[in-house]
């Protein structure tokens, strides 16, 4: 990578679910691109193990939000790839189905590369490939109701299997896994509200014009 630092961008952010980093990537992308910065969304929800040798149920059932559950090498692997000036065809996740979809999406190079995900922090090899780091935090409530909104509304699921999700996995794997990686982060931000926080945002898209200058 030390060839392309200059033209080449990698932003980690990780948090806990419903912490917003999606929403503030997007963002962050949106504003770079008003600069004429080109980017995209490496997001790890596509990185995660197929099911579908599985039976159905116990897809239902399985632990989506312990680092296992992530193919980290082959993110890794794509992301070298795209680093490198190839296009890649990156996994698409169904979370109705708990498995990969059969067809890939072509994702071509571009100077900023966002990758956001629970465990962007956690992999060694994938900090080792971002240049800068971020951890987003938010209260627990906030963050469950925006993940009980979300996986309703876009993963199919009903409010009881929601629930026991939340209880059962992703409230005791973040205090496990995710959150021990706020240290790895060179900047942390605590995100309450519905409003993107303004002055981080601004901070590293101006990272970002300085870095490409």
């Amino acid at each position: 990578m030390d060839s392309n630092k200059k033209s080449r961008f990698i932003l980690g952010i990780a948090g806990g679910s419903g912490s917003g980093k999606t929403t503030l990537a997007r963002k962050l992308i949106e504003e770079c691109r008003k600069i004429n910065i080109d980017g995209q969304l490496f997001s790890l929800d596509n990185y995660y193990q197929p099911l579908d040798h599985l039976p159905f149920e116990e897809r239902k059932a399985y632990n989506f939000d312990h680092p296992d559950a992530l193919d980290s090498s082959l993110a890794v692997r794509h992301l070298m790839e795209l680093c490198a000036g190839k296009t890649i065809q990156q996994p698409v996740y169904d979370f109705k189905i708990h498995t990969r979809e059969k067809e890939t999406v072509p994702c071509k190079p571009t100077q900023l590369i966002v990758i956001e995900g629970l465990y962007t922090l956690y992999f060694p090899k994938l900090l080792a490939l971002c240049d800068y780091k971020i951890f987003v935090s938010t209260g627990m409530v906030t963050a469950v109701l925006r993940r009980v909104q979300r996986d309703i509304t876009e993963r199919g699921r009903d409010i009881e299997g929601t629930k026991h999700q939340i209880l059962a996995t992703v409230l005791p794997m973040y205090e496990t896994y995710v959150k021990p990686t706020q240290r790895n982060a060179h900047f942390s931000i605590n995100w309450e509200g519905e409003e993107i926080p303004g002055k981080a945002t601004e901070g590293l898209v101006r990272m970002m014009r300085d870095h490409f200058r």
